[in-house]
């Protein structure tokens, strides 16, 4: 690795495989040359929805972040993360007539710029592609980001902790109650001044 970027095959998969990332594809997707890989970890929003992290490389030359159905576990959309360049189209010019119902070429044309997105024709580079993109958006500090990374033994632990807190939160609301059977002495209050009833 040079600057922080994998720059062959071999150490993309010696990364996926120290960060655990999985090999997910399905035969469908084997058969068509793509493969899938998710993330050992979920992302956790400030709005308190998780998404697994689940990728694609496309034989085609897209690699994609895939979104993930909560309940069926299944992908129902996706958006590209190869880079983009701008290009410029031209369209012919037309006028309208008089009364809207035709339209003439003016003989000029308009230009217009448009984003497109940019291929990566050769497996690998789309495997290091990828690769360098889950690092730099998954595994390097996150400063002022709305989400979090959270894997399935982080959940586990914050789960555990939120069940302790509440049964020490039980434990002293039961001990701080003058209905408790421990508390033997019950006082009241009134007029400032303080009266034992027990």
């Amino acid at each position: 690795m040079t600057e922080n970027k994998v720059t062959n095959i071999h150490e993309a998969r010696a990364i996926f495989d120290l960060l655990g990332i999985t090999e997910v594809t399905k035969d469908f997707q084997s058969k068509r040359g793509d493969q899938v890989f998710e993330l050992p970890f979920k992302t956790m929003y400030a709005n308190g929805y998780s998404e697994v992290n689940r990728f694609t490389i496309y034989k085609s030359g897209y690699v994609r972040k895939m979104l993930v159905h909560p309940k069926t576990k299944a992908s129902y959309s996706c958006y590209q993360l190869n880079k983009t360049r701008t290009t410029e189209e031209y369209y012919k010019d037309y006028e309208w007539n008089d009364d809207f119902t035709e339209q003439t070429w003016t003989g000029k044309y308009r230009k217009s710029n448009r984003k497109e997105r940019i291929l990566i024709p050769n497996h690998e580079d789309r495997y290091i592609y990828l690769c360098n993109y889950i690092l730099r958006n998954y595994y390097r500090n996150q400063t002022g980001a709305s989400f979090y990374r959270v894997n399935d033994y982080q959940v586990k632990l914050m789960k555990e902790y939120c069940k302790d807190s509440h049964e020490l939160e039980k434990t002293k609301r039961d001990e701080q109650s003058p209905w408790s059977e421990t508390n033997d002495d019950v006082q009241v209050i009134i007029n400032g001044h303080r009266y034992n009833l027990s």
